[in-house]
């Protein structure tokens, strides 16, 4: 019989986080249901559109297209007073009462540690994918103790990458990277058709505050002849920049269209701040432009120095000529892509197996 687990994560199929990558990856061996998210901060009027779409999809849930059941939890999040915590407790066992008892509970969220002690007999695993206390949109004041009283429980913690490591400062914490599916970004696809003609220099993720748009409004002014393409949300992002003639928004893709842009990028670029959150990060992006074959130019950060393939700068001169030598002389295609070989999910997968193993012994 397979050992079963229970994953406190964000919503399933939002966006395709490494818990994701990491629960499809497992899948053969582990029963798995899955939580949506439980917050991370006290939400606010603007966030009642989502909470009544969260709130539809109640009872929906096995509808998801997962392949395991997904509970869309019929709690408040990040609440204060006792008894709103006590129903919020109340509510989650009775929605996962047919679906347990659980051998593991994976806490990709520090608010998962409110409802630890409905598993007494469970193993603890918390997955640290990002720096909480830098990470935009966390009630940080909150959050950092709920990290702490998780760390004191968990049987296993996991990192995402080694600054996380050294910002935990646990010895006993293991090192688990993100992957990527390097048959998904290396299968040839067709040029999309909203891709401008000429050469390309992508970036595809959020329009969020933590990326440097100064520094690609200098690269979009210095390379005219090049198409400066922007593919996501936009949630930061200067109108002036968008207005320049070379530079096109693209807005959000699906995650599965992905490797269609990247691999039709001339460059790709992670033209990122230098802030606690990015020195704490380990994008997927970068390992799936890399199965693209993409060439990669970087600002600093350190899982982008850990990484093959990737050409890290110093600073704004630097990323500038960087992609201007990328351009006119492109890194191998086929590089680029044995850079990523043995980093795919299944790898990581096989890996967190073993690590479960290892914490159950």
């Amino acid at each position: 019989m397979k050992p079963k687990m229970l994953i406190f994560g964000e919503d399933w199929g939002r966006h395709p986080s490494s818990s994701q990558h990491l629960a499809l990856a497992i899948l053969d061996e582990v029963e798995i249901t899955w939580v949506n998210s439980i917050g991370l901060r006290q939400p606010g009027w603007r966030d009642l559109g989502r909470l009544l779409s969260k709130g539809v999809a109640i009872g929906a849930s096995k509808g998801q297209k997962a392949p395991f059941t997904v509970v869309a939890p019929k709690l408040w999040p990040m609440a204060s007073q006792p008894w709103v915590r006590s129903l919020n407790r109340a509510m989650l066992r009775s929605q996962l009462a047919e679906h347990g008892p659980f051998d593991y509970v994976w806490c990709a969220l520090p608010s998962a540690v409110e409802y630890l002690d409905l598993f007494p007999q469970s193993q603890v695993i918390y997955y640290c994918g990002d720096d909480f206390n830098a990470l935009s949109g966390v009630d940080h004041q909150k959050v950092a103790p709920l990290e702490l009283r998780l760390l004191e429980k968990a049987h296993l913690v996991c990192c995402a990458s080694e600054s996380l490591r050294q910002k935990l400062g646990l010895e006993t914490s293991h090192l688990l990277p993100h992957g990527v599916d390097l048959t998904q970004f290396s299968r040839p696809q067709e040029r999309p058709a909203d891709l401008p003609p000429g050469p390309v220099l992508g970036f595809y993720g959020a329009l969020a505050p933590w990326l440097d748009y100064d520094l690609l409004a200098q690269l979009a002014d210095l390379m005219p002849e090049c198409n400066l393409v922007l593919i996501g949300p936009n949630l930061a992002c200067p109108t002036t920049l968008l207005q320049r003639s070379n530079v096109h928004w693209l807005g959000p893709r699906p995650h599965a269209s992905l490797a269609a842009y990247a691999q039709h990028f001339d460059v790709a670029l992670l033209p990122f701040r230098d802030c606690p959150q990015i020195q704490a990060c380990n994008p997927l992006k970068m390992r799936e432009y890399l199965a693209a074959g993409c060439s990669v130019v970087s600002t600093r950060f350190e899982a982008a120095q850990d990484q093959a393939g990737v050409d890290v700068t110093e600073d704004t001169e630097q990323f500038l000529a960087q992609v201007l030598l990328r351009l006119l002389s492109p890194a191998s295609r086929v590089e680029q892509r044995m850079s990523v070989v043995g980093q795919g999910w299944q790898e990581r997968g096989n890996e967190l197996l073993r690590l479960l193993q290892f914490a159950s012994a």
